[in-house]
C-alpha cells in the first residue's frame, strides 16, 4: 500500500510538471514572435515601436490569458493525490489549447485588410481556444472532485473556489465570437467579461455563505 501511494505521488508530479513546462514553452514561444524594434535614433526607435504595438499588445494579451489559465490550473491541482486515465486526457486537451496560443496570437497580427467575416474568423479561433481551455479546467476541477483525486481535506465546496475567474473569461470570450461578425471592436468584451463576473460574483457568494452559515 505504501508503495503504491508513492507511485501515485510520482505520476501526479510528473503530470503537474510536464504541464508547467508546457505553459512555460507557449508563453516563450509568444516572445519569440515580437517584431523587434529598429531606428537609427531615438525617434525612429519609437516610431518602429508604435508600428508594431498591435504585436506587442496581443503579446500581452496572450500572457495574461496563458497566465490566468495557469493560475486555474495550479489552483485545481493543488491538492491533488492521485490521477487516472480520464484526468490525464482532459489534462491533454487543456494543454492543446494552451500551445495553441502562439499561432492564434499571430493570427491576431495579420495585418491583410481583410472583411469583416474574415477578421471574425481570426478573432472568434483565437476566442474559442480560450473558451475551451477555461471548460477544460472545469472538467478537471469537476472529475477531481466526483472521482474523489483531492485530498480528503480539499473536497469541501469552500476548497474549490476560483472558477468565477474561468466563467468570466467563458462569458467574456464566448460572447465575443458572435460580436465579431458585427463589430471588430467585440474584443472589448475579453475585458468585459471577466470584469462584470467578478463584480457580480463575489457578492452572490457572499450572501450564498451567509444563508449556509446561518
Amino acid at each position: 500500500m505504501e508503495n503504491e501511494e508513492v507511485f501515485e505521488a510520482r505520476a501526479t508530479d510528473r503530470l503537474i510538471l510536464f504541464s508547467d513546462a508546457v505553459v512555460a514553452i507557449a508563453i516563450t514561444l509568444l516572445a519569440l514572435e515580437l517584431p523587434v524594434p529598429a531606428g537609427r535614433d531615438a525617434s525612429e526607435f519609437w516610431t518602429s515601436v508604435r508600428e508594431h504595438d498591435g504585436h506587442y499588445l496581443a503579446f500581452l494579451i496572450s500572457f495574461l490569458v496563458i497566465a490566468a489559465s495557469w493560475g486555474g490550473h495550479h489552483r485545481i491541482f493543488r491538492a491533488v493525490v492521485r490521477i487516472d486515465a480520464p484526468l490525464r486526457m482532459m489534462n491533454m486537451a487543456w494543454l492543446l489549447m494552451i500551445i495553441l496560443n502562439p499561432l492564434a496570437t499571430k493570427m491576431l497580427t495579420t495585418e491583410d485588410h481583410d472583411s469583416l467575416g474574415a477578421h471574425a474568423l481570426r478573432y472568434g479561433f483565437y476566442a474559442l481556444l480560450q473558451v475551451l481551455a477555461s471548460l477544460a479546467l472545469l472538467a478537471l476541477s469537476h472529475h477531481l472532485t466526483t472521482h474523489h483525486l483531492r485530498a480528503e481535506e480539499f473536497r469541501t465546496p469552500s476548497a474549490a473556489r476560483g472558477g468565477e475567474q474561468l466563467y468570466g473569461i467563458i462569458l467574456g470570450f464566448g460572447l465575443s465570437i458572435p460580436v465579431f461578425f458585427l463589430t471588430p471592436d467585440a474584443w472589448a468584451l475579453w475585458i468585459a467579461g471577466p470584469l462584470l463576473t467578478n463584480r457580480l460574483y463575489h457578492p452572490w457568494r457572499t450572501r450564498r455563505d451567509r444563508l449556509r452559515n446561518a
